[in-house]
């Protein structure tokens, strides 16, 4: 039997107390022939942008999948030579053994010449791998494997897989009861609905409510993008995101914002369980009976916030009506360490509730008894306790006012030419209502768009990394309306237009209201002298600034409105010097006037840039990468997917 190894990092030695415990817990299941170690070195990059807010838990599959596609796939997995070597969640059936690395053995003996880099039933018969397979074999050891996990390290908050891993995670949520519980969000990256029957009924027959988000490259040749989607079926509420890679974990900047932003998501209908369903939204899926649970009281109005003193508030996770545990069960089980004032539930579909002592020092002695327990009178369920600020308590800071706000917002002005920003041309009415039309109509066909953290992005001609913040890929051709464009551009007489007709480049942005961009320079050493951009179908506020001298705070601060059908120009110091960004709000002030401009729904932009050859000769080497070398370093960085 396989005996469960758990690599745990980032938890402060997994103790019980400390900055850990305010932490959320993450459960992270390897690829195919990975195992626990090697994945947790290929998502450092995820690690450390979200190290202060969560702990990874690293665990190994149970079973050996030593040799299953040759030592070269071993080497360049990193798991060659390793103590633990590949695993895999689940064995293949097709590959007609008991263990992959039996067969690999036995295939040796033959010492038949044919080439030995993965294990066949035959002389000619290819491997297959568990996304092809029909035949599942030692699910069951996995399933306790993470059972294990669970009571040594749980509970978790969510769960991270990839590939076979990702497959693995979606059936632990729906096979597992003590993951299930308390997850209330999954991460999966190439995962895959099984073939497997039993499987594939298994995942029809659980509703999944987990919040979870799949990630899939569009040039993933292991896993479709279809296959990805029929995993996603299984969970109630899915989101996705697309980039551009192929069968890994994407590392650029604007994924680990989007997940940064998913798993820390505290909205109250944002923290789910897992349950069976009473209907599903494909046909195909049958639907068990519901599961009934006593109506529960109204949840109180405040939020509770971990507290790193002692309260006489407890933060209890693992307990709740949602999974049969009465708040008087757990009224009665803490009574032992003084009086109980109370117990809130303050979100019903989770695993969660705050107890309040009468007593700190009650509060105390009941945290020490009860934290990383399993108690009889709680149903064996293992405990998680932390200590609360008073979550009906009214917080410090209350949000500004509106009027507040709009005072340290920048006014925008209508007219480029009393901006005051060198080398920015702003032209209205640049496209028809038939063009804005068109061209909307092209782009909400397309297929390719791929989702960030709070917009969507869609590129023609080359893809832009934003990892690497360059475009060397080349993606699909530019749309037909582009050159009849970019020649209206180029006689516009504004300063760099004229070189309008060489863009080679475009990128697509959608927004919606209340959402904008962060502040920052297009790559110098990724694109030339002059950047055009078109809004369609909104408006918005794009605001300048200017910092010198590595000051924190801009010296200069201005701000223009783009109306729908504008086209902006920036050439020059506006291109190369000021950084540009759209504020995050719904409505912007502009200068002489008394009423603010409300945003519409969406607005969609269309960015043109021609790639630059060479290194850039821009009149500010201060702000260049080129000359400091920021844009190779950014190469120099850049990693490459996980391969399973």
């Amino acid at each position: 039997a396989h005996r469960t190894r758990v690599a745990v990092r980032g938890m402060g030695g997994g103790s019980g107390a400390g900055d850990a415990d305010q932490k959320l817990r993450v459960l992270c299941l390897h690829g195919f022939t990975q195992n626990g170690e090697t994945f947790r070195q290929r998502t450092g990059s995820i690690r450390k942008q979200l190290k202060k807010k969560i702990d990874f838990v690293f665990i190994d599959a149970p079973h050996d999948a030593s040799g299953a596609f040759g030592d070269d796939d071993a080497s360049a997995l990193g798991t060659a030579g390793d103590v633990v070597g590949p695993r895999a969640w689940w064995l293949v059936g097709e590959n007609a053994a008991a263990s992959v690395a039996a067969t690999r053995a036995a295939r040796d003996d033959d010492d038949d010449g044919d080439d030995d880099s993965a294990p066949t039933t035959s002389s000619s018969a290819a491997p297959v791998r568990p996304v092809q397979s029909r035949q599942m074999r030692g699910w069951d050891d996995a399933a306790a494997v993470i059972a294990d996990a669970v009571e040594m390290f749980g509970p978790f908050d969510g769960v991270l897989g990839f590939s076979q891993g990702a497959s693995a995670a979606a059936l632990a949520l729906a096979l597992v009861p003590s993951l299930r519980d308390t997850v209330r969000f999954a991460v999966l990256f190439s995962g895959f609905e099984p073939m497997d029957p039993a499987a594939t009924a298994a995942l029809h027959a659980a509703r999944i409510t987990a919040r979870s988000m799949h990630v899939h490259g569009h040039a993933d040749r292991m896993v479709s993008r279809e296959r990805t989607e029929a995993l996603a079926r299984s969970f109630a509420d899915p989101e996705f995101f697309f980039h551009e890679g192929g069968h890994g974990v994407p590392l650029s900047k604007e994924f680990r914002d989007a997940l940064r932003s998913f798993a820390l998501d505290t909205r109250p209908g944002a923290a789910t369980t897992t349950q069976l369903a009473t209907s599903v939204t494909d046909s195909s899926h049958r639907s068990p009976p519901a599961v009934v649970h006593p109506p529960l009281a109204a949840a109180p109005t405040g939020k509770p916030r971990h507290s790193l003193a002692p309260t006489r508030f407890l933060f209890v996770n693992g307990v709740g009506p949602c999974v049969g545990i009465s708040t008087e069960a757990v009224r009665e089980s803490f009574g032992e360490y003084g009086d109980v004032d109370g117990v809130d539930v303050f979100d019903p579909s989770m695993a969660r509730c705050v107890v309040t002592m009468r007593r700190v020092d009650d509060a105390i002695a009941a945290q020490a008894a009860t934290h990383e327990t399993c108690r009889p009178d709680l149903g064996d369920r293992r405990l998680w306790v932390r200590f609360s600020s008073d979550p009906n308590a009214i917080e410090d800071g209350e949000p500004e006012s509106a009027a507040k706000q709009e005072e340290t917002w920048c006014a925008a002005t209508r007219d480029s030419a009393t901006l005051g920003v060198p080398g920015l041309t702003l032209i209205e009415d640049f496209v028809t209502e038939e063009e804005e039309r068109e061209m909307l109509k092209c782009v909400d066909s397309d297929e390719r768009w791929q989702r960030l953290a709070k917009r969507r992005v869609l590129h023609y001609g080359y893809a832009f990394d934003y990892g690497t913040r360059d475009a060397r890929d080349e993606t699909s051709p530019m749309p037909a309306f582009v050159a009849r464009l970019l020649r209206r551009a180029s006689e516009c007489g504004a300063p760099g237009a004229s070189e309008s007709a060489t863009c080679d480049q475009l990128t697509v942005n959608e927004y919606v209201c209340g959402v904008g961009i962060a502040p920052h320079v297009d790559t110098h050493s990724a694109f030339g002298p002059t950047i055009l951009s078109v809004s369609l179908a909104g408006r918005a506020v794009m605001e300048f600034r200017l910092h010198e001298g590595g000051e924190k705070e801009p010296r200069e601060r201005r701000a223009i409105s783009m109306p729908p059908r504008s086209l902006l120009v920036l050439h020059g110091e506006a291109r190369y010097r000021w950084l540009h960004y759209i504020p995050h709000r719904k409505r912007d002030a502009i200068v002489g006037e008394d009423e603010c401009e409300t945003r519409e729904e969406r607005r969609v932009s269309f960015t043109f840039r021609r790639r630059r050859e060479g290194a850039c000769e821009c009149e500010w080497p201060e702000a260049c990468d080129s000359r400091e070398g920021a844009a190779q370093r950014l190469k120099d960085r850049e990693g490459r997917g996980l391969a399973s």
